[in-house]
Parts: structure tokens; sequence; C-alpha cells
């Protein structure tokens, strides 16, 4: 499962919600979808009872820990079975085309990195917004909940102060897939499994922690005003590199 958090607009407000990819393709709001399931059961003020089971934050799902994870689970699975049947409607459901995805996580509550450095937590860009003069580091980033484990985990890239944090959060532990990173027309790949080892400290609510890089091989001949992309399963990752990132590595 991976949630993330799109923006939309309805007439002149703003609609910011949390949602997950169908297999249809679109993106479901969680948190209407769980309003109607709720109604077709028969719950009194379903509205209301939604926003508590599953609301359209995934920082307030952070907060409420592994009880709200499980909850959001079984509303992505009920939502997965309606997609299937083909008959949801695009009150509860979304074109990618239509919406705008933010970072997963907008703003931590806290952004550190695996060795104590604390980072503005302000100052975090998504996919594509970033432009940097060297090449960043590369990796994941853990995602703290209620109770101190990490919820799931998110790609992240870093050069200094700047960080970029990718769309979606993979719920659960990394898997062992490898991850992609690529650089006009040079590629390098390493396995998640070095993460399997890590023993990380109690996570806060919304914590995001860099965990330490991963290690590639340098990449020769940059072109100037290219674009490095951080490929997996989950997710994808850009950030734009200028002129002084030609002599960089990525290591």
């Amino acid at each position: 499962m991976k949630l993330g958090t799109a923006v939309w607009m309805e007439g002149i407000a703003e609609r910011l919600a949390l949602v997950t990819p169908l297999p249809d393709g679109r993106l479901a709001d969680l948190n209407r979808i769980e309003h109607v399931r709720l109604a077709k059961l028969g719950e009194g003020a379903p509205d209301r009872l939604a926003a508590v089971l599953v609301p359209p934050s995934l920082r307030q799902v952070l907060e409420g820990g592994p009880r709200a994870f499980a909850r959001v689970k079984q509303t992505v699975q009920y939502a997965e079975k309606w997609a299937r049947r083909g008959n949801m409607p695009g009150t509860v459901a979304y074109h990618p085309d239509r919406v705008r995805m933010l970072r997963c996580l907008t703003p931590p509550s806290i952004l550190q990195t695996a060795e104590g450095l604390h980072l503005d937590r302000l100052r975090v860009f998504g996919t594509g917004e970033l432009c940097l003069d060297q090449m960043p580091e590369v990796g994941l980033a853990a995602v703290g909940q209620a109770g101190g484990e990490p919820a799931g985990f998110c790609l992240a890239a870093r050069a200094g102060e700047l960080v970029a944090l990718g769309t979606w959060m993979q719920v659960g532990e990394p898997t062992d897939e490898e991850v992609t990173v690529r650089v006009g027309t040079h590629q390098r790949s390493a396995s998640l499994n070095v993460y399997g080892s890590l023993d990380l400290p109690p996570l806060r609510p919304a914590e995001v922690m860099l965990l330490p890089a991963l290690r590639f091989r340098a990449f020769p001949g940059l072109e100037t005003g290219g674009e490095l992309e951080m490929i997996s399963s989950f997710d994808t990752l850009t950030v734009h590199l200028g002129p002084e990132a030609l002599h960089g590595t990525v290591q």
C-alpha cells in the first residue's frame, strides 16, 4: 500500500486529500470513499465518522499510529474492489491529470538525518521542484508514526541543506528491490536490502529521518541542465541539475 497527498480545485475551494492509486489508473480520495462505505453500512453522520477513521490528512493518520493505518488499509481494499467493478464515480476517484500531487508529507514535524543533523523542515521540495548545483545524495527516508516505529518510507535526495522527498510513502518495511538512478543516458542501480539491518531510534509522528545514502559508481560526462531520476517500483523522484553538478558523483 502506498499513500500520497493530492490537491485540486472544487469550484472556488481547494481540496487537500489522502490518496492512493487504483488499478484503473485513477487516484482514490480515501476519506470520501470511507464516507460512502460508512453511509452504505447505515452509520449515522458518516462524514464526521469518516473524518475520524480515515482523515484526509496523512499527518493525522501518522498521529493515529498502527491502528489508524489498519483502518486506512481496509478502505484501500474497499476502494480497489470498487474500482475493479468499474462503477466507481468521479466524485471519489480522479484522473492524475486533474490533480496536483504534493510531496508525501507537507511539511514534516521534524526533518533530520540518521546522524542526528536537524534540517529545516519547512524547506522541503517535491519531485521536479528542486534545482541543484551539485550531485545529491539519494536514498530512502523513514516516516514516523505514533508508537515510534516507522510507518513507511519515501524516496529522498539531499544536497547540503536542500531536501527533496518523493510523492508516495510506501507503507511498511523497505523491500529488497532495487532503486535505479538515471542521469541522461547513464544509470546505476542499488539494492534497498542495505536498509534491512538499520536500527532506527524511535520516531515521532510525521517525523522524517533521511537514511544513509545509497552508494553508486560515479556518473561520467553529465550534460548541463539535465535531470537526475531516482526510480523505484513505488515512485520516481526527479531533481534538476545545474552546470556545477557536472563533475559531481553520487556515492
